[in-house]
């Protein structure tokens, strides 16, 4: 399974600017999850999740708790599952077709499992994402943005500007704002990507946040001789203002260091809960040598981010010691790492500490290493 996508000519012509219908570009498409294994995981790990009835043609939400489709029926409904890529490893190998994309960038993998007649409403995402159909059919329409959805809501004074019948491996891209909306025409299973959105003004607000957090004191602010002089004393001029402007954004610049640690740790953290790992006895660094020395394999947790700015290592909000950012990158580029991927780094003992501690934390943990056989480790 691969990604077919001429990436030059789409971020050109459509990305932001279009939504556009991408026929068969994912070849040799293979369904990462199936409809009883989504069902599975809701269940047993109450994953946050919407069930979604069409009641006299209108979708909506069911706040009853999900416990299986059997008392469903078997037409017009659909089941919305968010950040699957975070407890199934299949889903989130999928997501790595859209590494073109930083992965600070995709937010996380949705799964919609939808009977015939099953849809999840009309709506316009405050986000640019990527729709790719699994299993069935499902068609799908988008209107332009420029017109409000409670005109769309009327059925039909303004024509939709695409109206085509995803199948299986098709990718359709819904930029921010075009409202759209989605009926499956046989049982049907639908993935959509989310990409990252923020606001400006929140933005600002956390990171000034952080800033006093750490007890920043700013710059002292007092005007300026020039601004003294004027004729008329209760007003504020321009230039006043340009001023104050002027010392904000001054304060600004010389935090930029601060903004870009801020900025790598927000980034790093997921906007959904990590899985637990697999429990594990509490290792030592020297355990942690001999087990890589062993060649078995370390796996980060499912949906963890690790990022970087330059040598500079964040994840999952916390900032990683600069001095090994090879090493970190290895790990950070991987889901699955061996002791000779880090074989120049195993004898380092400041290192073996650090990567022990994240271990511990449950950010990696060992392939196959029960409690029973944790114990038998030669050290």
């Amino acid at each position: 399974m691969y990604l077919m996508i001429n990436w030059q000519d789409f971020l050109q012509h459509y990305w932001q600017k279009h939504p556009i219908l991408l026929k068969q570009a994912v070849v040799n498409f293979i369904n990462p999850v199936s409809p009883d294994e989504l069902a599975k995981l809701v269940i047993e790990k109450a994953l946050e999740s919407q069930l979604i009835k069409k009641v006299n043609g209108k979708c909506q939400v069911v706040h009853n708790v999900f416990n299986g489709y059997k008392s469903l029926g078997r037409h017009n409904w659909s089941l919305k599952v968010q950040a699957i890529n975070h407890w199934h490893r299949p889903a989130e190998e999928f997501m790595y077709l859209f590494r073109t994309f930083p992965d600070w960038y995709r937010e996380d993998l949705t799964v919609s499992f939808s009977v015939p007649g099953g849809g999840l409403g009309l709506y316009a995402k405050t986000s640019d994402v990527f729709i790719i159909q699994g299993i069935g059919r499902s068609r799908w329409r988008i209107w332009n943005p420029l017109s409000s959805v409670v005109h769309y809501d009327q059925k039909n004074f303004f024509p939709s500007i695409i109206n085509e019948e995803l199948v299986s491996g098709d990718v359709l891209y819904i930029p921010k704002g075009f409202p759209h909306e989605a009926i499956s025409s046989e049982t049907a299973l639908s993935y959509c990507i989310n990409l990252w959105t923020d606001n400006s003004l929140r933005m600002i607000r956390n990171w000034t946040e952080s800033l006093s957090d750490k007890n920043h004191r700013g710059i002292e602010y007092s005007p300026s001789p020039d601004l003294l002089m004027r004729d008329d004393p209760t007003e504020i001029l321009p230039q006043d203002i340009t001023a104050i402007q002027n010392i904000m954004n001054q304060f600004l610049l010389q935090q930029r260091d601060d903004l870009e640690t801020w900025f790598g740790q927000q980034m790093s953290q997921s906007s959904y809960d990590l899985p637990m790992a697999p429990a594990a006895q509490v290792y030592q660094p020297s355990q942690v040598q001999s087990i890589l020395q062993q060649d078995i394999s370390l796996c980060r947790l499912m949906g963890l981010r690790m990022l970087h700015i330059g040598d500079r290592y964040f994840l999952n909000g916390e900032s990683l010691a600069s001095n090994y950012a090879d090493a970190w990158n290895i790990m950070a580029h991987n889901t699955t790492i061996n002791g000779y991927m880090l074989r120049k780094f195993i004898d380092d003992n400041d290192f073996m500490t650090q990567l022990t501690l994240l271990i511990n934390k449950g950010y990696w943990y060992f392939q196959g290493i029960s409690m029973k056989n944790f114990f038998d480790i030669n050290v």
